[in-house]
């Protein structure tokens, strides 16, 4: 299997949002979330699709991986997954090692895996180990409302809709608080505050929630690299600490766990070096009695890739699901929860493929 043919397909569909957008990721705030697709086709006529990790209509990005990447896997056999990732890597290196390039080379890992599975008539969860459950459960991962009214629509929509886990990206310790409190005893949540605090801000902050009840604390610290400084936070209590979607690799992976920074590990696999690296973090995680739970704010390729990662780790971890209603669907709603549980496909490699007819309709040019 020659790989004959590589694109990269920027798609954004509009959404629904419960109030204002939440987050820009540049200039200006849209109502649109970019899935940004690679395409990747054989001399057999298998066709793999990965997804790296972009906003914002990110054309510089898609170009990126148009121009730099894709040109290096044409002939290459499909097959030698590992070796075409790792030279990904070793010639693209002085362009970042967390930056869009990895985010794209997480792209080409993931499709690469979907054209194996495809191969050989067998879904990607049996591929890197066999199923441990047919379904999982998901947490509907709130936008940032910065509003009571806004926050609490949200979360009786969510828990209306049969989700039990809910995460919150806010940062002001009422509203948590308030969130916490509205739905106590129908949903747990955890608590995402997107690197916002220095090192003692954070400590305070954590210490101002200590009788909230939340399943983890997410990224509560500038910059993301600092791993000392988590690691305080996390010595200080009272929650877990959970981080990694900002990391490149296994090696910040582990350089996180060696610091004492983490009780959750959370790879992005859009973002961390698709599935071959996941599974080499998910192992680690297990040496190191880490907790292993990708960070998963994707919502084609690489989320369902996601679904087979979870689904063949035996602690079968919650899957993300960022909350928000689409004006249509990449899978035609095969991939969204039902009663706040995602089915796993059983179709060969990822079992879904993007609908070429949204596909064609929300492309970016």
């Amino acid at each position: 299997m020659k790989i004959v043919n590589a694109d990269a397909i920027l798609v954004s569909i509009p959404f629904q949002p419960i109030g204002i957008p939440p987050w820009s990721w540049g200039d200006k705030a849209e109502n649109c979330f970019d899935t940004l697709l690679v395409r990747i086709e054989t001399d057999t006529g298998i066709v793999g699709w990965g997804e790296a990790f972009s906003r914002n209509k990110d054309r510089a990005l898609a170009e990126t991986i148009r121009t730099k990447i894709l040109p290096l896997v044409i002939g290459k056999e499909a097959s030698a997954i590992g070796r075409i990732k790792h030279d990904l890597e070793f010639n693209l290196h002085n362009f970042g090692r967390v930056s869009g390039v990895m985010n794209g080379i997480s792209a080409v890992d993931i499709a690469l895996w979907d054209i194996l599975g495809k191969s050989v008539n067998r879904p990607l969860v049996d591929l890197i180990g066999g199923a441990f459950a047919d379904t999982l459960p998901a947490y509907a991962s709130l936008l940032r409302y910065a509003d009571e009214t806004h926050l609490g629509d949200a979360i009786e929509q969510a828990i209306g809709r049969g989700y039990r886990y809910i995460k919150l990206h806010e940062i002001d310790p009422g509203l948590i608080r308030f969130a916490v409190n509205l739905g106590a005893g129908r949903a747990r949540f955890m608590l995402d505050t997107n690197c916002p605090w220095p090192v003692s801000e954070a400590i305070r902050q954590a210490k101002s929630l200590s009788d909230v009840d939340l399943i983890w604390f997410e990224e509560p610290v500038w910059p993301p690299e600092n791993y000392s400084g988590l690691a305080q936070v996390r010595a200080a209590g009272p929650f877990p600490i959970a981080a990694g979607e900002n990391q490149g690799s296994l090696f910040d992976i582990a350089a996180m766990i060696a610091a004492g920074a983490i009780d959750i590990a959370q790879p992005d696999v859009a973002k961390t070096g698709g599935v071959t690296e996941l599974l080499r973090i998910r192992a680690l995680c297990e040496a190191s009695g880490v907790d292993f739970v990708p960070h998963c704010a994707l919502f084609g390729p690489g989320q369902v890739a996601t679904f087979h990662i979870n689904a063949a780790t035996r602690s079968t971890p919650v899957v993300e699901r960022l909350y928000c209603d689409f004006d249509e669907d990449l899978y035609g709603g095969r991939a969204n929860p039902v009663v706040g549980n995602i089915q796993v496909p059983t179709g060969p490699g990822l079992g879904l493929d993007p609908d070429p007819a949204i596909v064609e309709k929300y492309r970016v040019r």
